[in-house]
């Protein structure tokens, strides 16, 4: 029999029934989750009947579209964490379907040439993650020894078992309901974890590290203690008789309550859905560096260059937001889960699965990119800055010249037109007489072109005056001495005198003391 809990009294009672009781199951429980290359887009929501009630009629549902029937609890025994569980429902997997398969059509590869039988139950999940990612989990329950399910847990993570003839995926794509029983590309991805749990009533019952081992590498072979890197949470091996151990991808949970169980069970298809989004957050982060490394830049226009830049843009921010909300963001679940635990197993969970790091890895290259992409929309900025200044110099030389010859013409045409006794009709306006209106007209004009090289030169004067050379210290000790009363010494530096010596030689005057000795002055 397993322990008793402690009752939820503050006084001790012994009859009282525990609050959550450990598990007693016979056997062993293995359960395989698996990422899939779906994502779930539900319609808006309609009555469809009442939840857990399929309508067609022989499988258990979430109830349709109806998305309170997809709260965890609504399937999986949690126990007290039910309120918090279904509290944050939105932030946490969802039960999108679970159908019990008929355990007399199994077949695996590996198991079957063991001459094992059948697994007793045999259930296939549909999780979706708060990403929209849909996940497969498979639940078969086994009368087996740990160490003798070895070689079913390689089937199940390689996926190299069947029910009546048809795979995982021809069985998992049928449910899901893609036309033919197929799809162009792989249903399972290669993210996956796998979780054995098994009762253990009494410390003996506890597998040793030596077993833990075995199971988490599926491999019945023995190894070196000090070179392990199995992860075993404090809060998971408190008791006598409970244990837990975990790799990158298989954990060992033994001996506790079934919430706990099912608390792991959540966690691992949040975290293998994190794995598969990091993963592909990092393939297509590393696809746009590859694009901004093979830009053209020499022979492309400024508008392309442009245009390149903002769609590099545009998916660097659609990725960095993707990795906060799918993988950074669900790592941490003490923010939801008020539980010891299951918030430890969490956390050991994605730190086995390295995903903490390699976020931070993608994380760190997407502001890079980011970064490489602001400074060369700022280059592209400064080339089109260019352009439109020298577009603006051509069209100003245009205007000057064309206002210039309209204003020369327009004061020659107004003398010639005026009613006036300086302008006669009978001479041609090229005779010698108009000498002083011409003069007058070529005066203006280059008194306007001297005016313009005068400020230029008072331009230049000031920018050279502006830009005069200073020490780089100039700012900072000017600043300290205006604000600190530092005294800040700008002159040159008084030539400090230097001591006198006696000549030394064989004329030297006995009188003036030892050779080499400083007379005084």
């Amino acid at each position: 029999m397993p322990p008793a809990g402690t009752p939820s009294d503050s006084a001790p009672n012994l009859t009282a029934t525990p609050f959550d009781p450990y598990i007693s199951r016979t056997g062993t429980r293995l359960t395989t989750v698996y990422a899939t290359s779906w994502t779930y887009a539900p319609d808006p929501p309609h009555d469809d009947g009442p939840p857990g009630e399929d309508p067609g009629g022989g499988e258990e549902r979430s109830g349709g579209r109806d998305e309170a029937a997809a709260r965890p609890s609504t399937l999986l025994n949690l126990g007290r964490l039910a309120a918090a569980y279904d509290r944050h429902a939105d932030h946490l997997p969802r039960v999108l379907r679970r159908e019990r398969l008929d355990p007399a059509g199994f077949a695996a590869r590996r198991w079957s040439a063991t001459g094992r039988g059948a697994p007793t139950v045999a259930t296939l999940w549909q999780f979706t993650a708060p990403s929209g990612q849909i996940l497969l989990a498979l639940t078969l329950d086994l009368a087996v020894p740990l160490l003798d399910s070895i070689p079913l847990l390689e089937d199940l993570y390689y996926a190299d078992v069947a029910f009546g003839g048809s795979t995982l995926e021809q069985l998992a794509t049928t449910r899901v309901g893609a036309a033919g029983g197929s799809t162009s590309s792989p249903v399972l991805l290669p993210e996956r974890h796998q979780l054995v749990f098994q009762a253990s009533p009494t410390p003996a019952d506890v597998p040793p590290p030596d077993t833990a081992q075995r199971i988490i590498y599926r491999a019945d072979l023995p190894v070196r203690p000090e070179l392990g890197s199995l992860c075993t949470p404090d809060e998971l091996n408190r008791r006598p008789t409970t244990s837990g151990a975990l790799g990158p991808y298989v954990s060992l949970l033994t001996g506790h309550q079934d919430y706990v169980e099912n608390a792991a069970f959540l966690s691992a298809v949040q975290a293998v859905a994190s794995a598969a989004r990091l993963r592909e957050i990092r393939v297509l982060a590393e696809t746009y560096v590859r694009r901004f490394r093979t830009r053209p830049d020499g022979d492309a226009r400024p508008h392309e260059r442009r245009t390149l830049l903002e769609r590099i843009t545009s998916a660097q921010a659609h990725l960095e937001l993707e990795l906060g909300y799918s993988v950074e963001i669900p790592a941490d679940l003490a923010t939801l889960i008020p539980s010891l635990r299951p918030t430890s197993y969490h956390s050991a969970l994605y730190e086995a699965m390295g995903l903490t790091e390699r976020a931070a890895a993608v994380s760190q290259t997407l502001q890079r990119l980011g970064n490489a992409t602001a400074a060369e929309l700022t280059s592209v900025e400064s080339a089109e800055q260019r352009a439109a200044d020298r577009r603006r110099v051509r069209t100003v030389v245009a205007v000057t010249f064309v206002t210039t010859v309209t204003a020369t013409l327009g004061l020659l045409f107004a003398f010639f037109g005026i009613n006036a006794a300086e302008v006669d009709e009978r001479r041609s306006m090229f005779d010698v007489a108009y000498t002083p209106v011409y003069g007058l007209i070529t005066t203006v004009i280059v008194l306007g072109f001297v005016l313009y090289a005068v400020l230029q030169a008072v331009d230049r004067v000031a920018l050279r005056r502006g830009a005069a050379p200073g020490p780089v210290w100039h700012g900072t000790h000017r600043l300290l001495a205006s604000e600190l009363g530092t005294a800040l010494l700008d002159g040159p530096l008084v030539p400090v005198p230097q001591p006198r010596t006696s000549v030394v030689g064989p004329a030297a005057d006995p009188a003036a003391g030892p050779a080499g000795s400083v007379t005084p002055p």
